[in-house]
């Protein structure tokens, strides 16, 4: 297993229950893909840099967890699917 660093972030316009749920779904493809969870950091609504697909804000989250990278295969394909989140990265941050 390896460690990844995923960063994501949500349109600002979705309620509480959508965001929550959002963040549930992420973590659940990463436990049931055999991985683990180190650590997520909420950042909140914050500006963006340019506009993406016309918001000037987003809600960021960033969590840092172990996996396999058949997870992370999934984890993109899930969130690719998902319209509520608008941009995502998931790096390699093992130490070599």
């Amino acid at each position: 297993m390896r460690k990844y660093e995923l960063n994501f972030i949500v349109r600002p316009d979705v309620d509480e229950e959508t965001l929550k749920a959002t963040r549930e779904k992420v973590q659940a493809v990463i436990t049931n893909g055999g991985g683990e969870i180190l650590e997520e950091q909420d950042l909140g609504k914050r500006r963006l840099a340019y506009m993406i697909d016309k918001y000037r804000e987003g809600i960021y989250t960033i969590y840092s967890f172990n996996a396999d990278a058949d997870v992370v295969s999934e984890l993109d394909r899930v969130i690719n699917i998902n319209d509520n989140i608008i941009r995502h990265l998931t790096i390699n941050v093992d130490e070599k």
